[in-house]
């Protein structure tokens, strides 16, 4: 077992802390949030300060982003959470939706699908599954929390209430939002609460605008004094099914009764001098994560790209490609169908990858990953670290920016459209693009693939880095980067965090950039890449170990700010 004194004095990288250190990065010698909303992180903060532990925080954090996040994330989503105890032993919750007892693997196929017609499988009361945020932070609460759980929820309750101006982000959400409601304009009498709301009827909200969320509020109240039962017995559950009724919906009462978060073994791997440990399945990102790295060990990567950085990013986009290929291949929740991970993971087909990975040549598309096929914005992560070691990184998520775009409007609960995350229709991408294996078809019960990464990794037991993301399949290249650059490049976390974040996911066969390419880039293109003209990136929330310090970083990239002591 090893406490603060322990973990003050270690060593991992030799930074040292500079006046001039962006507001997005924060340092502490005990405790530290990173969240991607500066408030967030602060109600965090102050509830470890007022003696809570890590899963405390987490609980009021959580909260704190249903409100200030509420395109991202919220009590009508689910999420993946792991959590180190002091003594280093790490426990994984997956509180990731469910498909409703009553959906079948063909109920999209058989709808009738008219040219431009809005997809049933992202937008609407169909697309819902059943949410599981509030259940798996209840349950952690119960296992592992100190403080009274109504301490916790009071801030983001009062948050909702009193309002707050809303930043950048917020605002760019909205406007793409807006755009969807402007080319389905049944949508604002179909799904009127983000409409009216967040979109403030078209006259959207301006940065530094007071948004305040009053229907949110009162169901915060109501969830800080009966906690999960909130949504499973009285009013909201009521309004629920009203809103499911009239919604040709089928989340029923009896599917947010019958939902339970899943305790799972930690995945965990080895790369260089570390361990990491991540999400197993229904997640991608750990067997993603680990095929990747291990690819680019066998490669000599960290060799390579200290003397040429586009033959590195060459390296790192081809592993990439057989890693998401092997993705929509196998994938799928390990309760409903045999998820090879065995075989996806053992060292000889690694190695077998590896030798399919040639400097300066792409490899065909249709051999990347296993060559034999098998017979069948909005979300939001947050790291903390308390003074006695405890830790938790968790990824929360409604799926794509205001989930579904349909709520239980009396409450101010938006929905997830998480349904789209299963192969709804074989055959065609995702919202993301992701092609999906059939063993990520729809069953009740069943948990949908996912990109989440919450991910530490640990020297000798102890951790030197914690992070994840947001951004669909982003999230997985996204911390992929930000680990490469500290654990490969030897940067510090604020630099990890700026870097290139070159991004490929088998299919479409194109590198995204989250900005302008760099210069070396025409080099890739010499090779056989196609480099898209579309610039997307992920959003990773992070915290390391530099010197005696705990250094927080919030992407600069989504506006938060983390907040420690």
């Amino acid at each position: 077992m090893f406490g603060m004194k322990t973990l003050t004095v270690l060593i991992v990288l030799t930074s040292v802390a500079t006046a001039n250190e962006p507001e997005w990065v924060k340092r502490g010698e005990s405790a530290m949030v990173a969240s991607d909303s500066p408030m967030a992180s602060a109600i965090g903060r102050d509830i470890l300060k007022s003696g809570g532990n890590a899963v405390d925080a987490a609980v009021a954090t959580s909260m704190a982003l249903a409100v200030a996040r509420p395109y991202s994330t919220g009590l009508g989503g689910g999420s993946f959470t792991l959590l180190q105890l002091p003594d280093g032993k790490i426990m994984v919750q997956d509180a990731r939706e469910t498909a409703p007892a009553a959906a079948s693997e063909d109920m999209f196929v058989r709808r009738e699908r008219k040219s431009g017609a809005p997809q049933a499988s992202r937008y609407g009361y169909l697309a819902v599954a059943v949410p599981g945020l509030l259940q798996g932070r209840a349950a952690l609460h119960e296992e592992f929390g100190s403080l009274p759980w109504e301490r916790l929820v009071q801030p983001a309750a009062r948050l909702a209430r009193q309002g707050f101006p809303v930043d950048k982000h917020y605002v760019k959400a909205t406007r793409e939002v807006n755009e969807i409601y402007n080319r389905y304009p049944e949508f604002k009498q179909r799904f009127p609460y983000v409409y009216r709301v967040h979109l403030n009827n078209g006259d959207l909200k301006k940065v530094g605008d007071t948004l305040r969320q009053p229907a949110l509020a009162a169901f915060l109240e109501r969830v800080a004094e009966l906690k999960s039962e909130a949504v499973t017995e009285g009013p909201v559950a009521n309004a629920m099914h009203q809103a499911m009724t009239s919604g040709n919906g089928i989340v029923t009462a009896q599917d947010l009764r019958n939902y339970r978060p899943r305790r799972r073994e930690p995945f965990r791997f080895k790369f260089l001098d570390t361990e990491v440990v991540t999400m197993p399945p229904p997640s991608s990102g750990g067997i993603a994560l680990m095929q990747i790295l291990n690819m680019l060990e066998a490669v000599d990567y960290p060799q390579v790209v200290a003397g040429d950085a586009a033959a590195g990013a060459h390296l790192q986009v081809e592993a990439m490609r057989h890693a998401f290929a092997d993705r929509a291949r196998w994938l799928g929740d390990a309760d409903f169908c045999d998820v090879p991970v065995k075989t996806l993971t053992d060292a000889a087909y690694i190695h077998e990858l590896a030798e399919r990975i040639h400097p300066g040549k792409t490899t065909p598309t249709k051999h990347c990953g296993t060559a034999q096929l098998h017979d069948d914005a909005g979300t939001s992560h947050f790291c903390i670290i308390d003074d006695k070691g405890m830790a938790i990184v968790s990824t929360e998520t409604i799926n794509t920016a205001f989930g579904s775009l349909a709520a239980v409007d009396q409450w101010g609960l938006i929905l997830n459209n998480e349904m789209d995350d299963f192969t709804a229709e074989p055959g065609k991408p995702n919202a993301y693009g992701l092609m999906q294996s059939t063993c990520n078809a729809i069953a009740p019960g069943k948990r949908p693939l996912s990109s989440m990464t919450p991910t530490f990794v640990t020297r000798d037991g102890r951790p030197i880095l914690m992070l994840g993301g947001s951004g669909g399949p982003r999230i997985i290249t996204s911390t992929l980067n930000v680990m490469l650059g500290v654990l490969v490049r030897n940067e510090d976390l604020a630099d990890a965090m700026l870097a290139d974040r070159p991004h490929h996911q088998w299919q479409p066969d194109h590198i995204f950039f989250d900005g302008e390419p760099p210069a070396w880039s025409g080099r890739l293109t010499a090779w056989g890449h196609v480099i898209s003209k579309v610039r997307k990136t992920g959003i990773v929330q992070a915290i390391a170990r530099e010197g005696n310090a705990w250094v927080g970083a919030s992407d600069p990239r989504k506006g938060g700010k983390p907040a420690g002591y």
